[in-house]
């Protein structure tokens, strides 16, 4: 006959046992509930990213958890005992057996709170130093997830610059996931601790044990839920808190500084500030401490249970079912169950910031997954009218050459629309571009001459149609093997707070370290000059911001960013992108780019954008955009015989440069000799 152990044995073997308990059904929903809350989430995620971070400092911790939350518990069953000895020992004498056993506890308790002491600062400097790293692996990550995209889309998506900024905050922000990691040394040993001591109680009375077992995760359950709740809001607010954060960065930063002290801005910015401010953090204030309810409800559910146990166990004393030993140490394990609390900072730290590390682990698959440049999807945007892109393929599928582009870059009706924009920068685009030769293009602003060079640099997919080097489809090409045979400078080129070898040399940066490349694209730039006489030379910060740094004047500035694309041209870039590359020189200076441009542009493919028609002049071709597509195309000559859109702004340019009696000439080719003369002298 099977006993009752056995067929209770069977029962919960059997796979609907624990459905067939009374009560069962709701304690498998709450713990589904609890597995798949969102907090319970982000700290599995923290603890399963530790070991990425360090492969020692984990182990370690785990360890001193283990420890730190068994010592208390020891040392309440020791302390118990070494109470309950003390009376034999009295009437026995120290030199007798009770009394040597009375030492010997005394012994042991002291031993295990000088450990205690001990481990328990060990574990807090190694939770605030794996902290710190977490935060710089988290921060490593997502810069390098930002930096993955080939293109540059992402950069100028709201939800992505919401949850980056995230990130920014990651190594001073109250709730970053390093300090949820240095919550773990105070939260997960009391946590042990307490669940030890309910099993000690379970020796006690089974239901007195079994109800702080099931008593305190509800307990954490709620709060760690609201603690949520309070966090979810604040982060939710990130997009919001962007623009107050602008704000207070325009009044602090140099860039601004200027035009804040001329204008008299600095009234307008604290008030707008706080105005962007409290808007953003008013539904974070109205939710920012846990509901009251929830609160008492869960305090008033462990101070219950706490006197119920403090009953039974002064119950039980009297009526003598309990020695001084076990009085003693129930006593210890009842201190030892309220030893977890779910109501402090440490819980909320936990909370808050393992709740961040989901989001951000998120972000860095998002990026990773749609990386934004890559081939688009022709008939998904035909149908909806909205660009789209399908993950470029992992291994290109034609190799690129060391020289090219060899023949030819061609645009083949090309139409872009910047995401999230209904205006078409480019439409229909057709335009070649020959190898080895140069390109000027003009046009009015918004024409789309600087969306053209992002698509040349592969920083955005066509929306439709083709972009093809020799022939092949831009797509299909190795993308870093093509930025590697493209220089550029940008209108908009940046200032980088390093040294100035490094702002030349990051055009490049394989070969940042060869001093002759350096020199030599300072020299085409027109800039070892100035280079020479820095402080400090080739070492020389180029910032005002730190110590022994200098800035330069935007001319200057203009230069060193020219030096930059010369660079990448000396280290085998084979097609110059210049955007406005004199916008901020002045005449001589000008002057002197322009009479080199042929050999700056010697052997290459050229496309050079400018308002300047003293330099456009110079390229063996010109053509004109309007309206995203190519209107006029042509040489200087061919298009000021056309008199179209070229000629008139040719002439509207050259006009400020001749005396009244000259501009007032009726003669057209009289007109154009003079233009000509007049647009040279400007040169």
């Amino acid at each position: 006959m099977r006993s009752p152990v056995s067929a209770q044995t069977d029962q919960a073997n059997r796979p609907d046992g624990i459905a067939r308990r009374s009560g069962s059904g709701a304690v498998r929903s709450l713990l589904r509930r609890w597995t798949h809350s969102a907090s319970i989430q982000g700290i599995v995620a923290l603890l399963r990213l530790l070991p990425r971070v360090s492969r020692r400092k984990p182990a370690l911790l785990a360890v001193g958890v283990a420890i730190a939350a068994a010592l208390p518990v020891a040392t309440a069953v020791l302390t118990g005992l070494l109470i309950g000895s003390i009376p034999t020992a009295v009437r026995a004498g120290l030199d007798s057996p009770s009394g040597r056993t009375t030492l010997w506890l005394l012994g042991g308790v002291g031993g295990l709170i000088v450990v205690t002491r001990v481990v328990a600062p060990l574990l807090s400097a190694l939770t605030v130093t794996l902290g710190r790293e977490t935060d710089r692996y988290l921060q490593e990550r997502v810069i390098a997830a930002v930096g993955r995209p080939s293109g540059i889309a992402h950069l100028e998506d709201p939800a992505v610059l919401s949850e980056v900024r995230l990130v920014r905050g990651l190594g001073v922000d109250a709730n970053r996931p390093g300090l949820a990691v240095e919550a773990l040394a105070y939260v997960l040993p009391s946590w042990l601790q307490a669940l030890g001591s309910a099993v000690v109680l379970l020796f006690f009375s089974w239901w007195v044990g079994l109800a702080w077992l099931v008593v305190w995760p509800l307990v954490v359950f709620v709060m760690q839920r609201e603690y949520l709740r309070v966090g979810e809001v604040g982060y939710g607010r990130s997009d919001a808190l962007r623009r107050a954060e602008y704000l207070r960065d325009l009044a602090l930063n140099p860039p601004a500084g200027k035009e804040v002290r001329v204008w008299g801005m600095l009234g307008w910015l604290i008030a707008a500030f706080e105005q962007a401010w409290r808007s953003a953090m008013g539904p974070v204030w109205e939710v920012r401490q846990p509901r009251a309810r929830v609160v008492f409800g869960a305090s008033g559910a462990v101070l219950v249970i706490n006197l119920a146990s403090f009953v039974v166990l002064v119950w039980a004393a009297i009526r003598g079912d309990l020695g001084l030993a076990a009085l003693a140490v129930y006593t210890r394990a009842l201190a030892g169950v309220n030893s977890y609390t779910a109501f402090d900072d440490h819980n909320a730290h936990l909370s808050f910031g393992a709740v961040s590390v989901p989001k951000i682990l998120a972000l860095d698959a998002r990026l990773t997954e749609t990386p934004g440049t890559d081939v688009t999807d022709a008939r998904t945007t035909a149908a909806t009218g909205v660009a789209t892109t399908r993950p470029r393929t992992a291994t290109p599928d034609v190799a690129l050459p060391p020289d090219a582009p060899r023949t030819r870059i061609r645009f083949e009706d090309v139409t872009f629309r910047y995401p999230r924009s209904e205006r078409s920068a480019l439409a229909g685009l057709d335009l070649t571009i020959p190898a080895g030769r140069s390109l000027a293009i003009v046009g009015e602003n918004g024409a789309g001459k600087t969306s053209l060079v992002k698509l040349l640099c592969g920083l955005y997919p066509p929306t439709s149609g083709r972009l093809r080097v020799d022939g092949h489809n831009l797509a299909d090409l190795d993308e870093r093997a093509w930025r590697d045979r493209v220089a550029v400078l940008f209108q908009d080129f940046a200032r980088y707070h390093l040294p100035v070898r490094d702002n030349i040399g990051l055009g490049a940066p394989a070969y940042a370290h060869d001093e002759e490349r350096l020199r030599a694209a300072a020299e085409k730039a027109g800039v070892l000059d100035l280079i020479e006489s820095l402080p400090r030379g080739w070492d020389t910060v180029l910032s005002r911001e730190y110590t022994g740094g200098v800035d330069l004047s935007g001319g200057q500035w203009q230069r060193v960013a020219l030096a930059r694309a010369m660079f990448a041209v000396g280290a085998g870039a084979r097609l110059l992108i210049l955007d406005e590359p004199t916008a901020a020189l002045d005449v001589r200076a000008e002057a002197q780019l322009y009479d080199r441009f042929l050999e700056l542009t010697e052997g290459l493919t050229t496309c050079l954008i400018s308002h300047r028609f003293s330099t456009v002049r110079r390229a063996d071709r010109i053509v004109v955009l309007s309206d995203g597509g190519v209107v006029e195309d042509g040489t200087h000559e061919e298009l000021l015989d056309l008199d179209g859109r070229y000629a008139r702004m040719f002439t509207l340019q050259a006009a400020r440069f001749l005396d009244d009696a000259t501009s007032t000439s009726t003669s057209r080719g009289s007109s154009h000799a003079q233009h000509a003369e007049g647009t040279d002298r400007h040169a």
